[in-house]
């Protein structure tokens, strides 16, 4: 617990808004993506799914950026890695026309693949294995990034992983991108 207070004061600290983002890429995420207020009909459906789930494991504002960014980026396949896959499809099928999978098919290519860090604990060869299954726009989303010392050390060894390039950290969220056209940022975003 010590860790998690710790860790959300300098995430405070470090973090900035869209005015301390340069890449035209992340600047348009913040601004019309994160930043978006217009309240959508699936927030109610929303909560309810997280009350009536207490071990979800997302928290409300994370559940809706997720709900947010699935429309904004255009992803049709996603792809569920935890242990509770189901409270985050049931969010997840809150967009129309969402293909979600709790397993990795070998011939699917995936828009989105959501995560909790703990997927990595054991094996970080699954970081591979992810990247194999993702496109140029594909979007590696981890939840719980900075919960533990442990989840924030995972966080920091994928953010060096060569493959990665842009990385935005949420304090909740981790968002992982592999876009080739761009250079190798990190941003400490504030939602």
């Amino acid at each position: 617990m010590l860790f998690k207070i710790k860790s959300y004061f300098l995430f405070l600290v470090k973090s900035t808004n869209q005015h301390g983002v340069h890449s035209p890429f992340v600047y348009s995420l913040v601004t019309k993506c994160f930043y978006n207020r217009t309240k959508r009909k699936s927030y109610g459906k929303i909560q309810s799914i997280i009350n009536k789930n207490s071990n979800v494991g997302i928290n409300l504002n994370s559940a809706k950026l997720l709900n947010r960014t699935i429309p904004y980026l255009d992803y049709k396949k996603v792809l569920i890695l935890k242990k509770k896959t189901d409270t985050i499809a049931q969010i997840i099928s809150e967009n129309n026309e969402i293909f979600t999978y709790t397993s990795f098919q070998n011939d699917i290519v995936f828009d989105l693949v959501f995560l909790d860090i703990d997927y990595f604990t054991s094996n970080m060869d699954v970081l591979n294995t992810i990247i194999k299954s993702t496109h140029n726009d594909s979007l590696l989303l981890i939840n719980s990034i900075r919960y533990t010392k442990q989840n924030f050390d995972l966080w920091n060894t994928i953010k060096k992983h060569p493959k990665v390039t842009v990385t935005i950290d949420t304090y909740s969220l981790g968002f992982v991108f592999f876009r080739t056209e761009q250079a190798k940022e990190h941003f400490i975003i504030r939602k």
